[in-house]
């Protein structure tokens, strides 16, 4: 065991050693372009135009750090930017939350205080409601995989196989190389940078189990396999948000060969999760939402019974299914958006998932505290709706705000710049963020006492490392690498070359031409 831990860590610092290596040799390279080149204006948005040189300039600093802060090219983009400013929200709220799943888990000094804390009406709501953030990423990568696939297919009306496996290599091209260098930080080093006596609690449980299950992950199958002993508990949504993608994916091609299939497939994946959701909820009588239990809080690693309808990617269909269905009305409406807002039936659909998820807002307190005395049926309808609400308000928010046929103020404050930025810079801060959590909390030398102060400083300290070192991940490994395996697998002398654009991002989220892909 002593012989692979010191072979991970040799392995580490070999990578960072090459990362270091190829940072600076193409930065190097780059400015040496641009001074032969006599500093043209906007050099570094402007990709080179041979396969050479945008492979040897991948890593160029500032040429990422420019990809990060690159505007809009189209009007679809520029319509659905505050798109970017509602992944950004979700993953903040994400972040709160694991800080303190991870401060509930911690020994404290009054315990007390937190046991009559988790129990009341609005610390219930809170934990009920996290898996409502998720559901955003599902929507927004359903609706952006969609439009850019219409898109596609009308400057390509042709069916194109090839199409499929382009977007699916794309996709891993996006997400592998990050993914690989935090497994490895999480199998190798991790653990030495804590050094107090929940070290071992938090990170060596994990630790040993990435070692053990580390090929569940490579092929995305962790949220089916091992649920309860995951290696890098964040990452059961990015195992559900590629098969969620593959499995639509394949879906559009099927209504692109075969367009009279497409109301029918529709209906088909929005009925399926909350059919299968129902029938899960009742027959294993698992909670109707996810709430705070201290006894599940033992181990680092735990299984929740709310998994169960939370991980699987068919428990996520529905979701997912209604982004695409969004995509579909954006690409029908968006050349006759008066006639979309005076449509009654988008009116009611707006009217119907309001009332759903206000509903789900004052009674889900009430539902986790009497659940012993409702009838099983009665829970798992009540499971369904609340798994839902969210996700159904959050589409029609999105379709409605994506269709305003004026730049409201609303749309306009969602896609400022540094919402764009923010977004791109997602799905790193998922990656790491469960990282920094553990590292700070982990290393905690005396009981911590409960409190909101003491939440918010460790919100505010974990929010810090979490952008600084997301960031670094973004800039040197996640955009360089996708530039990069472009060049080295795609690349050919007829190629058109790739702009800084397609270097960003969506988990959730690989990289398409609006962004299709979740964080």
């Amino acid at each position: 065991m002593e012989e692979k831990r010191y072979f991970l860590e040799i392995c580490f610092f070999t990578v960072v050693a090459i990362l270091i290596l190829l940072v600076c040799y193409s930065t190097w390279f780059d400015l040496s372009l641009q001074s032969a080149q006599r500093y043209p204006d906007k050099y570094f948005s402007k990709s080179h135009t041979t396969s050479r040189n945008r492979l040897l300039s991948a890593f160029s600093i500032p040429r990422n750090l420019r990809r990060i802060g690159d505007s809009p090219d189209t009007e679809i983009r520029k319509e659905l930017n505050f798109l970017e400013s509602f992944r950004f929200i979700q993953m903040h709220r994400i972040v709160t939350l694991h800080i303190v799943m991870a401060l509930v888990k911690a020994p404290k000094s009054n315990p007390d205080d937190l046991e009559r804390m988790v129990y009341k009406p609005a610390a219930i709501h809170y934990v009920a409601e996290f898996q409502n953030y998720v559901q955003t990423f599902f929507s927004i990568t359903g609706m952006l995989l969609t439009i850019n696939f219409l898109e596609h297919i009308r400057k390509n009306p042709q069916f194109d196989m090839k199409y499929f496996w382009e977007r699916i290599r794309a996709r891993l091209y996006r997400i592998i190389p990050a993914y690989l260098f935090i497994m490895l930080l999480e199998t190798s080093i991790n653990r030495r940078f804590m050094n107090g006596p929940l070290a071992q609690l938090t990170v060596g449980q994990s630790r040993a189990i990435c070692r053990q299950n580390w090929w569940t992950n490579l092929l995305f199958l962790n949220n089916y396999i091992d649920t309860d002993k995951p290696c890098l508990i964040q990452s059961w949504y990015l195992a559900a948000d590629l098969q969620l993608f593959v499995f639509a994916l394949g879906c559009l091609m099927l209504i692109w060969r075969w367009p009279f299939m497409k109301k029918y497939i529709l209906a088909a994946g929005f009925a399926w999760g909350i059919i299968i959701t129902t029938i899960v909820a009742y027959t294993r009588r698992i909670p109707p939402v996810m709430t705070e239990d201290l006894k599940l809080y033992d181990n680092y690693n735990f299984g929740h019974p709310y998994f169960q309808l939370y991980q699987p990617f068919h428990m996520n269909i529905t979701i997912y299914f209604a982004g695409m269905i969004a995509g579909f009305v954006y690409h029908r409406f968006r050349e006759s958006r008066k006639e979309f807002f005076k449509s009654r039936l988008q009116f009611n659909m707006l009217q119907i998932t309001v009332f759903m998820y206000f509903f789900t807002l004052a009674t889900d307190w009430w539902v986790v505290l009497h659940q012993s005395s409702i009838p099983p049926l009665l829970l798992a309808i009540y499971a369904t709706w609340f798994k839902h609400a969210w996700g159904l308000l959050c589409t029609m928010i999105q379709v409605r705000t994506a269709l305003a046929t004026s730049w409201s103020r609303f749309r306009s404050f969602f896609s400022h710049p540094i919402f764009i930025v923010l977004g791109k810079l997602c799905y790193s801060f998922y990656l790491i963020h469960f990282t920094v959590i553990v590292q700070i909390v982990g290393s905690s030398k005396q009981p911590i006492f409960f409190s909101m102060r003491v939440i918010m400083e460790y919100m505010m300290t974990v929010c810090m490392y979490t952008l600084f070192f997301g960031t670094l991940l973004c800039i040197l490994i996640e955009l360089p690498s996708n530039v990069a395996l472009r060049e080295l697998f795609e690349s050919t002398p007829e190629k058109k070359p790739i702009g800084n654009g397609d270097a960003g991002t969506n988990v959730p989220n690989g990289k398409s031409q609006l962004n299709a892909t979740s964080d």
